[in-house]
């Protein structure tokens, strides 16, 4: 391999780590801007506080936790060439991200269940938060 090539290689890579960096760094404005818009409006009169998530929205966090585990094991597996292992680690991570929309889904049923709309003349600006965050998450793991 000449020169050229490597230097073009290492250009590609560079490119590629900072578009990285620069998603990371969209990722946590996004969600510092969400965390902002949360403070400011739980202080408005017409923020319901009485309010309280559905259980299977914390299943759904600890479900998405142990699925950036596996998908880190994964990685740590193929960097090993260990590929049957790999393999078992990446489809745990998928079964996890089905298991984490679905059990955003069966919270949205549950606020929905309770009297609670996302949307339209009947929600609120809290159950409207709340389907704006969750919506986002989904974006950001169908993304990744």
């Amino acid at each position: 391999m000449d020169i050229t090539q490597e230097t073009r290689q290492y250009k590609i890579g560079r490119a590629k780590k900072m578009m990285l960096w620069f998603g990371i760094a969209s990722m946590v404005m996004m969600f510092a801007g969400i965390t902002s818009a949360y403070v400011v409006s739980k202080n408005r009169p017409d923020w319901i506080s009485d309010f309280v998530l559905p259980e299977t929205l914390y299943w759904s966090t600890l479900v998405i936790l142990i699925s950036s585990v596996t998908f880190m094991l994964a990685k740590r597996a193929i960097l090993k060439e260990n590929r049957s292992q790999a393999t078992v680690l990446l489809l745990t991570t998928l079964a996890l991200g089905i298991g984490f929309v679905d059990l955003q889904f069966r919270s949205f049923s549950e606020i929905i269940s309770s009297g609670y709309y996302f949307t339209g003349s009947e929600s609120t600006i809290t159950t409207s938060f709340i389907y704006v965050v969750v919506l986002l998450h989904l974006a950001h793991l169908a993304a990744g």
